[in-house]
């Protein structure tokens, strides 16, 4: 597994989380951190998968917000089902969608 581009923009405290989780699961080919959005102000994590055909675009929310891509070679839905089934992310509410034309 390796990250995209060798300097990525850094992760959130929530996104680490979730990301420690997904070094633990086999069939990850990249992750790659994306912009921090620092719009959000709730104390409840989210975490939304969108599917993508690479794999999918995980939509992580605590007090900021941040977009990973996790490319897979296995099966993006049973990754994220991996992922929900987690001791150490009870915390957090999962949903999951599909991505949409022009989004």
């Amino acid at each position: 597994m390796k990250y995209r581009g060798r300097s990525h923009s850094t992760l959130t405290d929530t996104a680490k989380e979730v990301v420690a989780e997904l070094y633990k699961l086999s069939g990850i080919k990249m992750i790659a951190p994306g912009i921090i959005d620092g719009k959000r102000n709730a104390s409840k994590r989210h975490v939304t998968a969108v599917y993508t055909t690479a794999g999918m675009e995980l939509i992580i929310s605590g007090q900021e917000v941040q977009k990973v891509a996790v490319h897979t070679t296995d099966d993006a839905r049973a990754t994220f089902t991996a992922l929900k089934q987690a001791k150490r992310l009870s915390h957090f509410t999962f949903a999951a969608r599909e991505r949409k034309p022009g989004q």
